[in-house]
């Protein structure tokens, strides 16, 4: 592992009492902004700062928003460095280029990225650092490098069992040359990587006690507040509204009509505001889409199913003649509704806009795209607002929004106010006029000979596009496909001949954005359910079935632990067992549920979980990950939904838009990690996909039925 001296030096130095140390991206281009900049000292990407009094912070790129990020990076710089866990502090970074994903020019946190871009290099941070703080013991001590240890924040002297805490060595470890080959630790060394290593202590702590601030926990000397009117049609324009009740109540400072077609009232409580936001009567213009339901949607959409000019994904083979030929053949049509994505903290940004200056406070998952779009409206430079991310109370896609909606409101609502002032949406505003999944309908068609061998694969998927008309079509909007589209259909596991593969992308005025695993919960439970049906045409078992047809044995090995932890081949015969196995983000999941039906109901009683993201960095994050998915999508499954009637939602809050409630929660759910060793991959939205196809595929083997249609209803 190299680290360029330069860089090093240009990226370490003495800031008050603290001596900071960082490293850059690897990214093309950078070599030569460090030589452009060569009086300054660069941001790391990653860095360490250490204060005298021995305490180590770790400023963070990623963003904090339950999934672990936190956690899971800073166990790889603290198990390289051998610094005290329980000890070290955390801080979020300030945007700047070095903290870019690599291959992107921004700062994100999504497609669960965080650790598997981040763990090499970190590490690589931790394990410098740690080399130069034994070489300034060494030199003070007068002793060989291999009489001194480091453990807990602490260099130790082997010889005399004299130790130096690393703060001691700030004004030493300067003088240290960087090696220009750091050795990693090797597996049998680490004392926290691969460890079951529960959230660290602080994020614990701050968070059970309301010390942990989140965005909506901002408060700044003389803030105000912000609610908003907003259209509930989609595509509505505002005609003219009479603000006479709202104007004189109680605390309202100022009503402003927005940019956008919404209108701001500014007072002194986010209540006051809200109260005046109510009594503001406004006429609006509807368009035509005020004729529109979710059911003349989904119409229009079944209407491009099997159309031979739909926009080609994928052809291969010759299909026709292998369904033709086939021994057996098995179709089904699919139907996914619009989702809400229901984050626990509503939508907030806090925004002080001071002249050619500006204050800007969000949890966000796009920093550098949010502060860009502050100052893009305000008409000052990026580097001008200064921007601070908090904690994230939940987001699953929704703050990671390219069109920047609700940072766009707050800029809007405080440029050229004299006030800091914290725009907060309602629950309603996100579930009525927010962003949602795409409704999707699916048709899939596969054929096996009499060996047992799927001979051919055809399906139309027909959604919005995500991407188009946004930063990311350029790379992610081809040939009339949404990248989104081709997610675990195009790259299905199975070893398959003959391919018709087919996308169409319709529009309408919904706004449409990732929901977690994005693609992957709409292509997965048709892979899946249609390989199922598939293997009971055949007279295979379910398993066996796609152990034959696995492309790599990769996926067989989860499917036999899954398998053999459900007692798969010995399983009760009064319940439903479903199998399925996706692969998203570079890693893989398979389950094996359970489901009791009763009273035309039915609840998932048990979930077994085979995990493989190549290398566990923290065991328990990940069983953690795969729990909080077969939860969150059972609620998908069962009840959740987005509906339009008239070009509006029908949805409102909590109690309509059912998120899964504990009663529906598994009464066991086993996870067991395989680390094959192979590249790491993501964790956070990995566990999503299968559970729909599983349960699918279960609620089949229990009643004999094959539910297609999303939420899954009996009776």
């Amino acid at each position: 592992m190299n680290l360029n001296r330069r860089e090093f030096i240009k990226n370490s130095t003495l800031v008050s009492s603290a001596f900071i140390i960082g490293f850059n991206l690897p990214i093309k281009g950078m070599a030569a902004k460090v030589e452009e900049k060569k009086e300054e000292i660069i941001q790391p990407n990653a860095f360490i700062k250490i204060d005298k009094d021995n305490t180590i912070t770790f400023i963070l790129g990623q963003v904090e928003m339950g999934q672990g990020a936190y956690t899971g990076i800073a166990i790889c710089i603290a198990d390289e460095l051998d610094a005290e866990w329980e000890k070290i502090i955390f801080e979020p970074a300030p945007v700047a280029d070095v903290y870019n994903i690599p291959g992107m020019p921004m700062m994100l946190t999504g497609g669960s990225m965080s650790i598997k871009t981040q763990q090499q290099r970190v590490r690589l941070v931790g394990a410098t650092l740690r080399y130069m703080l034994k070489s300034a013991a060494a030199k003070k001590w007068k002793v060989r490098m291999y009489d001194v240890s480091t453990k807990d924040s602490y260099v130790i002297n082997n010889r005399t069992k004299e130790k130096l805490s690393y703060g001691s060595l700030i004004d030493d470890i300067k003088n240290i040359e960087i090696p220009k080959d750091v050795k990693l630790k090797d597996v049998k060394e680490h004392n926290l990587i691969g460890k079951r290593t529960k959230r660290h202590p602080i994020e614990v702590n701050e968070k059970i006690t309301g010390q942990a601030k989140f965005g909506i926990d901002v408060r700044l000397p003389d803030m105000k507040y912000a609610a908003l009117v907003q259209p509930r049609v989609f595509g509505a324009k505002i005609k003219s509204y009479d603000d006479s009740k709202a104007k004189n109540m109680s605390g309202v400072l100022k009503i402003k009509q927005l940019p956008n077609e919404k209108i701001a009232v500014i007072a002194n409580h986010w209540y006051q505001a809200k109260m005046a936001m109510e009594k503001i009567d406004v006429i609006w213009d509807n368009g035509e889409f005020e004729k529109i339901s979710s059911a003349d949607l989904e119409k229009e959409y079944r209407s491009y199913l099997d159309k031979e000019d739909l926009p080609l994904m994928k052809k291969d083979g010759d299909s026709s003649k292998a369904f033709k030929e086939a021994f057996k053949v098995v179709e089904a049509e699919y139907s996914f509704p619009f989702l809400a994505h229901a984050a626990m903290e509503p939508l907030n940004c806090t925004v002080h806009h001071k002249g050619d200056k500006a204050y800007m406070s969000v949890g966000g998952q796009f920093q550098t795209l949010y502060r860009g779009t502050c100052a893009k409206i305000l008409g000052i430079k990026p580097e001008d607002v200064e921007y601070y991310n908090n904690y994230l109370g939940s987001s699953f896609g929704r703050r990671a929004n390219p069109s920047s909606d609700f940072v766009v409101d707050a800029v809007y609502v405080a440029q050229n106010e004299a006030w800091p002032i914290q725009t907060l949406w309602t629950r309603e505003d996100d579930i009525k006029m927010g962003y949602y999944r795409p409704m999707t309908v699916n048709k899939a068609k596969m054929s096996v000979d009499k060996d047992g061998k799927i001979t051919a694969f055809k399906a139309d998927v027909i959604n919005q596009s995500l991407i188009k008309g946004t930063m990311f079509e350029g790379f992610m909007f081809k040939d009339g496909i949404d990248a989104t589209q081709r997610e675990g259909l195009e790259s299905h596991p199975y070893n398959i001949a003959n391919h018709d593969l087919k996308a169409f992308c319709p529009q309408s005025p919904v706004t449409v954005l990732w929901l977690r695993s994005v693609g992957h919960t709409t292509s997965a439970p048709v892979v899946e359910n249609i390989v199922d049906q598939a293997a009971i045409a055949a007279g295979i078992d379910p398993i066996d079935f796609r152990i034959k047809n696995m492309k790599e044995p990769r996926y067989n090995k989860l499917l036999e632990n899954v398998a053999k932890q459900s007692n798969w081949y010995k399983r009760e015969k009064n319940s439903g067992y479903g199998v399925a196995i996706a692969e998203s983000f570079g890693s893989i999941v398979a389950y094996v549920v359970k489901v009791k039906v009763e009273n035309n109901d039915y609840k998932v009683q048990n979930v077994w979980a085979a995990v493989d993201c190549g290398m566990a960095i923290n065991p328990l994050g990940i069983e953690n990950q795969i729990e909080g998915s077969i939860n969150f999508t059972i609620g998908y499954i069962k009840s959740a939904q987005i509906t339009l009637t008239n070009g509006a939602v029908d949805q409102n809050n909590f109690y309509d838009y059912e998120v899964n409630r504990i009663t529906d929660a598994p009464e066991s759910i086993k996870v067991e990690i395989i680390n094959s060793g192979e590249k790491i991959g993501g964790v956070g939205e990995i566990g999503v996909p299968p559970m729909f196809a599983a349960v699918i595929n279960a609620l089949a083997d229990a009643t004999g039925k094959r539910y297609t249609k999303f939420p899954i209803k009996l009776g």
